[in-house]
């Protein structure tokens, strides 16, 4: 591994426990790139993270912590607001009942029904506006809406940031020992942010009818870290091959404490604690991928494998293995439509909110579960054609 000069700089800073400007972790990171990889060893304190940090085309990059909990990366308060009322199309004024962070020339989300969408041939869940000025009780606008906003809708920052962001052809590159907080705080309203306010984000070139149409990200490591107060993913991962998500604590996601999408493969969680999280990994559109030894507390459910794309291949060879699930307020393990092949075997699953496992799609193999005090039922075939036993 190459050593970039950067490190020289960044010693002389390890042990005061002063959070950097943003700007500058991001210049140690692009120096690092630039020489062709290296270690970036980020000192304790909490460093806000307003814009996010971004790695491209990275070779060999380590971005560590000295101690996992001292070393916190934060994103600031969620920017939202809630419409009051009812606007229709071709107003310029959003009256608001609760805002927080914006300010002129942002682009606004508003998740209301927007435009078709090209490829679910749907109305898209959110149109587009951007902040003229902001009041007490109301957004004006720099143009009129195109589409209604109905009372009680939530409008968010169209380009809110993840903390950090993973893109091109970055192969082997590994995050350890930090804290990733989201920021997210008590009070603030449910928000899902999907692929924005993600702790990690990383994501190769793809097409959801094309499939991939740029080289995957690689090799992407991510252990011993705390991903804390995500209105995202903690750690959603497109279009990726051969990643790890090994000892980490991921707790309190409003998403996915950990995200398998489109095109993913040959990836692996294990060993992870995850606690309080919307679902705890999903799989969708995933293949032969490993889910293993991790523990799921609390969380809405457990593990969701899922079909988008239309690809043949996709959601087949996939293992969830040796995980244990206590108290899920839904299914402990979910399995969908369009989905093949699968071995859910060796799971021990305590108290479902619903039932223990569900399953759909064909060819499943289940093996050698244990489950117990579900409210519903233990095993749940929905669809297809399995290789069950207990």
């Amino acid at each position: 591994m190459k050593f970039s000069a950067l490190l020289l700089l960044f010693f002389a800073v390890l042990h005061s426990a002063q959070a950097l400007p943003e700007a500058e972790l991001q210049r140690y990171i692009d120096e690092a790139i630039k020489a062709g990889g290296g270690e970036v060893v980020i000192p304790p304190g909490e460093h806000l993270i307003e814009r996010g940090l971004k790695i491209t085309d990275a070779k060999k990059l380590r971005i560590i912590g000295l101690d996992a909990e001292e070393t916190v990366l934060k994103l600031p308060p969620v920017a939202y607001a809630l419409a009051t009322g009812t606007t229709t199309a071709g107003a310029t004024s959003i009256p608001v009942s609760a805002q927080r962070g914006f300010k002129p020339g942002m682009r606004l989300k508003i998740e209301a029904d927007g435009e078709l969408d090209s490829f679910t041939k749907k109305p898209r869940p959110y149109h587009l506006a951007i902040v003229k000025a902001v009041e007490k009780d109301a957004i004006q606008l720099d143009a009129p809406l195109k589409f209604p906003v109905p009372d009680g809708t939530m409008i968010r920052h169209e380009d809110a940031p993840n903390l950090i962001e993973i893109r091109g052809a970055s192969e082997e590159v590994r995050i350890e020992k930090l804290t990733l907080d989201g920021g997210r705080i008590e009070g603030d309203p449910p928000i899902r942010g999907h692929a924005q306010l993600c702790a990690i984000f990383a994501s190769g070139k793809y097409d959801y009818e094309k499939g991939p149409t740029g080289p995957k990200v690689k090799k992407l490591r991510i252990s011993r870290c705390y991903i804390q107060n995500c209105h995202g993913r903690g750690v959603a991962l497109y279009s990726v091959e051969a990643a790890e998500i090994d000892g980490c604590t991921i707790r309190d996601t409003s998403d996915e404490a950990i995200d398998f999408d489109h095109f993913t493969e040959k990836s692996v969680a294990t060993h992870n604690h995850i606690t309080r999280s919307h679902i705890g990994v999903e799989l969708n559109d995933a293949t032969q991928c490993l889910v293993a030894g991790n523990e799921f507390l609390a969380c809405g459910t457990g593990i969701n494998l899922w079909r988008w794309c239309k690809h043949s291949g996709l959601n087949e060879g996939n293992l969830i293995v040796k995980n244990s699930f206590e108290r899920t307020l839904g299914n402990a393990i979910q399995i969908a439509t369009g989905t093949k092949s699968n071995t859910i075997a060796q799971n021990e699953i305590t108290s479902s909110g619903k039932n223990g496992i569900i399953l759909s799609g064909e060819s499943q193999i289940v093996k050698a579960n244990k489950i117990t005090a579900s409210t519903l039922k233990p095993i749940l075939i929905q669809e297809g054609t399995h290789d069950v036993s207990q």
